[in-house]
């Protein structure tokens, strides 16, 4: 797959020549970024930056919709908490409107309204708190001095990114779904989070069967497990040409057993709940900044300069967040993996133009700020929008051969989102099967058949204990 100037290829090693390779690469990419002209806009955002100041910040929490097929199965994964989008709208002196965003709930305090408020959006460039307030600010000052946000971050570099679509784990034949639509909207990579309720070989299997040729998964291991647990998952896994990346693939603690995977997977290594540093260290192929305020990504960046290795952005949300995303990334020479936004996993939005992907990739807005027009109607009549409901269901794990272990799940409570990613976090500390890991012979499905008399009795069980044994 091309992105950007750099081949990958999931499905062959990452041998001596080719790292050279990418790494004479970036060099390359950091020689086209220099600049060309003068910043004139530097200047003059130096002379009038003391004449613009934030007169208000609002705050909007809505809930739109999933596509139909897998509404379900995203919110019974993770609740609300991952629906939900809040949309900050800051208003200013000089008339200008900036917008920023984030998933979730996203707090704002009175001490948050009291920092912002009487400012100046110049005095947060490369800030490294509040991603979504760092999007409004640089929308600001790109409409103040009627400029593309990317230039006051650095010299453009590309003007589309490649960008990843994300899901939740699923059964392997929902998983093959959900590839098609990816690709069917455009995408080139999909991304999840695997997990011990479900067998990941089975997942791989079923992907292989439905990706189009170049189609490629990136898969997130949940940096909780060893090298001696995974290492036979990956080589089995890498016989499928559809792995292309695996993030976080043991804990952090086992630098050796990073180094080890780095040098001998043909997969990508991803660093991402672990020091952006392994870049420099040999430990990991590229790295991940997830959710990263702008003066995190730039330090990333500049440690994927060093190091002279890829890395990626994921902060999730709808077409504002993609397009501060896309501007960022237009900006890092090394930021050419495919980057993750949830843009296009809802069914309605709230901007003028959607952001499509062609071929894994989106094109950079043009215009000043973040380039894009938000329909401040449409974000009013959302957030006037109850959240969506939690109704009830029972999570069924199956093992062949093995114990049916019935439990709830409970993503809308506080602290549970992540829960079906770890047995311990759904069942407790000890529960029948065998050691949880991710490749048990094992299958889960949500049941949620209320006339069934086995369901009421199981749930009425499951109100004081943690899981049913059938």
């Amino acid at each position: 797959m091309m992105t950007a100037g750099f081949v990958y290829q999931g499905s062959r090693r990452m041998s001596t020549s080719r790292r050279k390779f990418i790494k004479q690469s970036c060099a390359l990419a950091a020689v086209a970024a220099v600049p060309r002209s003068g910043n004139g806009w530097f200047e003059r955002a130096r002379r009038q930056r003391d004449k613009i100041r934030i007169t208000n910040v609002e705050r909007f929490v809505f809930y739109l919709p999933y596509h139909d097929f897998h509404a379900k199965a995203l919110f019974r994964y993770h609740g609300p908490n991952i629906q939900a989008r809040t949309v900050f709208k800051v208003s200013t002196n000089v008339g200008l409107v900036g917008w920023g965003e984030s998933w979730g709930v996203s707090p704002f305090s009175d001490e948050d309204r009291r920092r912002y408020v009487g400012s100046s959006p110049f005095d947060w460039l490369a800030a490294r708190k509040d991603l979504p307030m760092n999007m409004a600010a640089y929308d600001l000052m790109g409409k103040y001095l009627e400029i593309p946000a990317w230039k006051m971050i650095g010299p453009q570099v590309r003007t589309r990114i490649p960008v990843a679509a994300w899901t939740v784990s699923q059964e392997p034949e929902a998983l093959q779904r959900e590839v098609k639509h990816a690709a069917s909207l455009g995408y080139r990579w999909i991304k999840y989070h695997i997990d011990e309720i479900q067998n990941v070989l089975d997942q791989t299997r079923a992907m292989q069967e439905v990706a189009p040729k170049g189609f490629r998964v990136h898969f997130d291991f949940n940096v909780n497990s060893t090298l001696s647990h995974v290492e036979p998952i990956l080589r089995e896994m890498e016989k499928f040409p559809v792995v292309g990346r695996i993030e976080d693939p043991i804990r952090i603690s086992e630098t050796e057993g990073w180094r080890h995977l780095t040098e001998t997977c043909k997969s990508e290594i991803l660093v991402h709940h672990g020091p952006a540093e392994f870049m420099n260290r040999g430990l990991c192929d590229g790295s991940m900044a997830g959710h990263a305020p702008i003066g995190s990504a730039i330090r990333v960046a500049a440690l994927a300069d060093s190091a002279g290795l890829p890395f990626m952005l994921q902060q999730c949300g709808g077409f504002i967040n993609q397009a501060f995303l896309a501007h960022e990334a237009s900006v890092f020479p090394q930021a050419t993996l495919d980057h993750c936004n949830l843009a296009l996993h809802w069914n309605d939005h709230v901007c003028r133009q959607p952001m499509p992907v062609v071929d894994g990739m989106v094109d950079v807005p043009q215009g000043p700020g973040l380039g894009i027009e938000v329909v401040e109607e449409k974000v009013r009549q959302a957030a006037q929008l109850p959240p969506p409901a939690y109704e009830p269901f029972l999570v069924k794990i199956m093992y062949t051969n093995g114990p049916t272990i019935v439990a709830r799940h409970l993503p809308h409570r506080e602290g549970h989102t992540d829960d079906l990613r770890i047995m311990k976090r759904l069942l407790g500390d000890t529960f029948p099967g065998p050691q949880p890991g991710y490749n048990n012979p094992v299958r889960s499905e949500m049941w949620d058949d209320l006339d069934d008399p086995l369901f009421q009795k199981v749930w009425k069980q499951t109100e004081n204990q943690r899981y049913v044994v059938l």
